[in-house]
């Protein structure tokens, strides 16, 4: 609308328009706004007949803005459209028509967002209802906002051929509106002249200018939504110009956190997402997002030094982990050291301990899918982490307005820390450092409407070394492991059918060097390979929505081994090389001739899938998938699986949900498992079958969630090493292995979770499991090498203000189960002793318990942000031994003892 004649008419004219808008914003919970202004007005239709009672109103999650039709505006045509809008139990619109208009063109806009609203289930009585509702639609013509920009204002408005376009007045106060220590625009913040009644708005980059105020001090203030709102006097000088820069604090001051209008809704079973602080926070993982996920339900603590997930009692090549959908090969460095990606780069981790859908596959147990984060940026922005353990550094900015990079590295340096640890130390220690290094890279081109596309480059590097402040004695060993990968993504995000589907395309290729050596014995692994993978979903109405996928994976594998040959049997004399390299008498029976082996195989699968997540009635959301894959390894095996999938989710009340889920999962041997040179290739394809019931119940408040579950797993046609030997035209030779091993899984997993709130966040998981596995063919199963029949973790953190967070975690784990050694037996032939062991699983490791504290303050400042923090693993230094050293005569004991207490004092700078 145009305003002309008396300026103060006009300004009160401005203000009554804008005062139902100001209404119906704050009523949406801020809603994004931009030329198609809203003012909604809900109230549920009241029919004449008995009391049903509205206890639950439904709240607007997702807005959708109208576009304002280009005739309307040239005609100057504004106004409120008028809806009646009918909503099902699940919250989505099923019917909408228009009441009033003041112009068709406005009535067919507004019809067409409101269809894509999306509400919160409203309640009648205590129970989910459909609901009939009015929405009033508001079309506001406002004049462009084009300020006078000074020089230190950056982003200058340009008109054609690269002009400044000049404003119809000059404005004598100007000024920007931006969030404290990110320095990002508030787009649409609210600025408000109190003293003169007079509020306006910021634009997209968070300028505002005033024209035509007398000289004068003034009292202006800022206010968002999501900050806390800040005011300043301005004093206003006859031929000046004055200008003013706000720094608005959030009102959640954490880098990591995402403000969400609405809860992302569960559709699975066992799935646990974790987000912002919970990511970042948590004592004893050195703010590692991922690692927040071993003080879950269902996870089994590894040792030390594997960085292993070990879910539900299943060896950690059974279980997935992804980036984005795409299986990468290493989740953790060694020491259980942090993820290989930096947190910037994370924006949410997904654990599924059992019954994931069909988008997994090539798994038999469970899946840690991590959503990286989009790193497109209107600024150059960064950060700096300093600690006693690594070092790491990110920066990221715009290359055009569409075009954004990114980059990160770290690098470790524990290994020139501990030994001096160890030195200073009055306790004999000798335990395994790791030194490693990983890197991203990332291209962020933004393209029509929510279209994304981008190129992501991220690798990792781990070697293993030794730190001891014992001499050279006969527990003395050598041992050394290397691990690294390389990969490369390129992502296509689209969206089609009128935004109700979306699709990911995503074509990668990676590098894989894996090598591990004790002695002479020396194992080298290199993978080469590539794949493509899509997913697409499509939203066919208010109740069901349509996923489906394709994913292929191939891989060219080498094996090479230097292997010592043994000693000939009835050959004492043969010379003896020993994994200690050390003189006869001393060896393990091996000579000091090794026999190198090399084995080259192509191996993959291509796969698809179709599920759906179909709400059934109000209260009844079911997910059913199917998964078909055919596998190709070693030679000529092609194997084909069909694994069914399904899972359901009953909404019983208000706050409990009954839940269940069962399904069917395949995976290919290892490869080296299924050659001919070290295993066998007549191997068939492993299983497992999958079963999970449980309860969720929020209990007293909102925030805290109790979740409960009972599984059972069952895994068969699993490898299991044999002696059988067969025998042929060539000879007699070992079969090495066969698919008749089977296992099993079942336990109880507890989770009580109080979410994040602005001081306090935590949760108790407890976890009680069973584990057995067959480990010779024909033996019945025994317990898993990495059973634990407790798992206990408590971990809370909490905010006491002025910056300052305080966290614990404690541990409490069940010893693994250890086949004890009674003594060695002296072969007098080879000249070495050979273990005298019990029965297989007969002992227990010591329990293990720890205590780990993290204390933290930050510094907000207007440009940057800057935060000291304390991480301290093991606080009380319990010895927690991972397992036992032996003499060569297997006498002497000593024990491979855990982290020490360590201390880790760090920095971290952000802008």
């Amino acid at each position: 609308m145009a305003f002309m004649g008396n300026p103060r008419r006009n300004l009160r004219r401005l203000s009554a328009a804008l005062a139902p808008l100001a209404l119906a914003w704050a009523g949406l919970a801020g809603a994004p706004t931009a030329g198609a202004q809203t003012d909604a007005a809900i109230r549920e239709q009241v029919t004449p007949k008995a009391a049903p009672r509205l206890t639950k109103a439904p709240v607007l999650l997702r807005f959708v803005e109208a576009d304002y039709p280009p005739v309307a505006q040239q005609r100057g045509i504004a106004g409120a459209v008028t809806l009646d809008v009918t909503l099902d139990a699940a919250g989505l619109v099923t019917a909408a028509t228009v009441l009033s208009a003041p112009d068709p063109s406005l009535g067919a806009a507004a019809l067409a967002a409101v269809r894509r609203f999306v509400f919160s289930p409203a309640e009648v009585d205590g129970q989910p209802a459909a609901l009939r509702l009015r929405y009033v639609y508001r079309f506001v013509l406002q004049a462009p906002f084009v300020p006078r920009l000074p020089a230190w204002l950056e982003d200058a408005v340009t008109g054609p051929g690269g002009a400044v376009a000049a404003p119809a007045a000059p404005e004598v106060v100007v000024g920007r509106v931006r969030e404290q220590g990110t320095r990002l625009p508030l787009a649409d913040a609210a600025i408000a002249f109190p003293d003169l009644g007079l509020e306006l708005r910021a634009d997209a980059q968070g300028r505002f200018g005033v024209p035509r105020l007398a000289p004068g001090l003034y009292r202006v203030r800022a206010v968002s939504p999501t900050h806390k709102p800040e005011t300043v006097e301005a004093a206003v000088r006859p031929g000046e110009q004055t200008t003013i820069t706000f720094y608005l604090e959030p009102l959640i001051d954490d880098p990591f956190v995402t403000v969400v209008r609405g809860a992302r809704r569960q559709t699975s079973v066992s799935r646990v997402t974790l987000a912002g602080r919970e990511l970042t926070t948590v004592p004893g993982t050195f703010g590692d997002p991922v690692r927040v996920v071993q003080n879950l339900p269902g996870l089994a603590r590894a040792p030390y030094i594997a960085g292993a997930l070990l879910i539900r009692g299943a060896a950690p090549e059974d279980s997935g982990t992804y980036l984005d959908g795409v299986e990468i090969p290493q989740l953790f460095h060694f020491l259980g050291g942090p993820s290989v990606l930096n947190p910037e780069f994370i924006e949410r981790v997904d654990y599924y301990a059992g019954n994931a859908d069909a988008r997994y596959g090539r798994l038999i147990a469970g899946a840690v899918d991590i959503s990286s984060r989009s790193t497109q940026t209107q600024r150059l922005r960064g950060s700096v982490d300093l600690n006693l353990l690594n070092a790491a550094l990110f920066v990221a900015t715009p290359v055009t307005e569409r075009v954004s990079i990114a980059a990160a590295v770290r690098r470790s340096y524990i290994d020139a820390l501990l030994p001096p640890i160890l030195a200073a130390s009055s306790r004999k220690a000798t335990t395994v450092v790791p030194v490693y290094y990983d890197y991203q890279g990332r291209v962020e081109v933004r393209l029509r409407g929510t279209d994304r596309l981008s190129l992501l480059v991220f690798g990792s590097d781990d070697q293993l070394d030794i730190a001891t402040n014992e001499p050279e004695d006969d527990t003395a060993f050598d041992f050394g492991a290397k691990l690294r990968f390389h990969r490369l993504v390129a992502t296509w995000q689209r969206s089609f059918a009128g935004g109700r589907g979306s699709a990911r395309l995503q074509p990668f290729l990676g590098v894989e060097n894996v090598g591990f050596g004790a002695g002479a014995t020396r194992v080298d692994i290199l993978s080469l390979g590539g794949g493509l993978r899509e997913d697409a979903e499509l939203r066919l109405g208010p109740a069901a929505l349509l996923r489906w996928g394709v994913d292929v994976e191939l891989r060219q594998a080498s094996f090479d081994a230097q292997i010592p040959l043994p000693v000939p049997y009835r050959n004492p004399a043969a010379p003896i090389g020993g994994n200690d390299g050390g003189p006869p008498g001393g060896g393990s029976g091996l000579t000091a001739e090794v026999q190198p082996v090399r084995v080259d195989q192509l191996l993959g699968s291509v796969g698809g899938y179709l599920g759906a997540i179909l709400e059934l009635t109000g209260r009844l959301q079911v997910l059913p998938s199917v998964r078909v894959e055919g596998f190709f390894y070693y030679e000529k095996n092609l194997r084909l699986a069909v694994d069914p999938r399904l899972t359901a989710r009953y909404r019983l009340d208000t706050a409990t949900v009954l839940k269940g889920g069962a399904g069917l999962y395949t995976k290919a041997p290892e490869p080296q498992e299924s050659n001919a040179f070290t295993g066998n290739p007549n191997l068939v394809l492993a299983h497992a079958a999958q079963f999970s019931a449980g309860v969720e119940r929020t209990l007293f408040v909102p925030e805290l969630l109790l979740d409960a579950q009972l599984y059972f797993n069952y895994r068969y046609d699993n490898p299991v090493p044999t002696e059988e030997v067969i025998v042929g035209a060539e000879g007699v030779r070992p079969r090495r292995w066969v698919s008749d091993g089977e296992g099993s899984s079942y336990g109880l997993e507890l989770l009580l979770k109080h979410d994040v709130t602005r001081r306090l966040y935590g949760w108790v998981a407890y976890t009680l499991s069973w584990a057995r596995q067959q480990q010779l063919a024909g033996d019945p199963p025994a317990r898993f090498a990495f059973d634990q029949r407790h798992i206990l973790t408590l971990v809370g953190s909490c905010r006491f203000g002025r910056g300052w967070e305080t966290g614990l975690r404690f541990r409490l784990v069940s010893g693994r189960p250890r086949t004890p050694v009674l003594g060695g037996l002296l072969d007098g032939d080879g000249g070495f002793y050979t273990p005298i062991l019990g029965a297989e699983g007969a002992g227990d490791e010591p329990l293990f318990h720890q205590l780990d504290l993290r204390v933290e303050k930050s510094w907000l400042f207007d440009l940057w942000r800057f935060s000291v923090y304390l991480d301290v693993q093991n606080v009380y230094n319990a010895e927690n031994p991972e397992a036992t050293l032996y003499d060569y005569r297997f006498r002497e004991t000593g024990p491979l003892r855990g982290l020490p207490l360590l201390p880790t004092l760090g920095v971290k700078g952000s802008f």
